[in-house]
């Protein structure tokens, strides 16, 4: 007997996305097209495949994935856009095989200005570890990101900030973190279990431009309690400012 799939009871014959819903064998990158495609964009081309790579994913050409997105935008009235592109994969449903195809999803839609340019953020209720390989990209297996924002959320937070395995900050869901103290700029290394952001290469270009000590390393919350300024960042809201931590009686580490 073939196999049978159904949706609410239905069958279901359109098989191509089913390896990335099974499995969250997909990667994806989110950016804002305002009037043309964002300057770094070859960069989210290239972390795309990178993540591609890393799940097996067959790659996309950079001709299609340019092309996708902008037949996809010529479509939308406004051109102030969210952009979310994600790279699912197709093939045998059997667990360890490799998907012998790929296919682009495209999501567009009107881009909305945050209001509120502060961030209030809290410390998620449990640990990552920075030996997961998955935290360098941007795959679809988001469950753990969704489960911290939400418990930020459902406490009047605006997301939650991750600590790895031995208390060291990493990053919050949807962002990279930095803070200032003085004529210093600090930042978590990539080696504690965090996604080297593409807007977060161009700040630390730019802050040593403009003349400040820059520091990638390992830090605990006691190194961001006395900071000047926090902000955080990402491709699609660029730099955020950070008004507020419930470091929720976290003990030092």
């Amino acid at each position: 007997m073939r196999e049978i799939i159904t949706i609410n009871g239905e069958r279901f014959e359109g098989k191509q996305f089913l390896r990335t819903l099974m499995y969250g064998e997909g990667v994806f990158e989110t950016f804002r097209f305002n009037g043309k495609l964002p300057d770094r964009i070859e960069k989210h081309y290239e972390r795309l495949n990178r993540g591609a790579k890393l799940l097996n994913i067959p790659q996309i050409s950079k001709e299609d994935f340019l092309y996708y997105i902008e037949k996809t935008v010529s479509q939308c009235e406004s051109t102030d856009l969210y952009v979310k592109t994600i790279l699912v994969s197709e093939g045998n449903f059997d667990f360890p095989l490799i998907p012998y195809k790929s296919n682009l999803i495209t999501v567009v839609r009107p881009f909305k200005e945050r209001k509120n340019r502060k961030i209030s953020l809290i410390v998620a209720p449990f640990r990552v570890h920075s030996s997961n390989p998955l935290l360098k990209v941007k795959t679809t297996n988001f469950a753990e990101k969704l489960i911290a924002n939400r418990y930020a959320k459902e406490r009047g937070y605006d997301d939650a900030l991750f600590l790895n395995e031995n208390g060291e900050i990493t990053e919050t869901t949807t962002a990279n973190i930095f803070w200032v103290k003085g004529r210093f700029m600090y930042t978590p290394s990539v080696d504690c279990g965090l996604l080297p952001g593409i807007t977060r290469e161009a700040v630390l270009q730019e802050a040593r431009k403009e003349g400040f000590t820059v520091v990638e390393g390992r830090f605990y919350l006691k190194d961001i309690k006395n900071a000047d300024l926090i902000f955080v960042t990402n491709a699609l809201n660029g730099i955020i400012r950070v008004g507020k931590i419930d470091f929720f009686n976290q003990e030092e580490d």
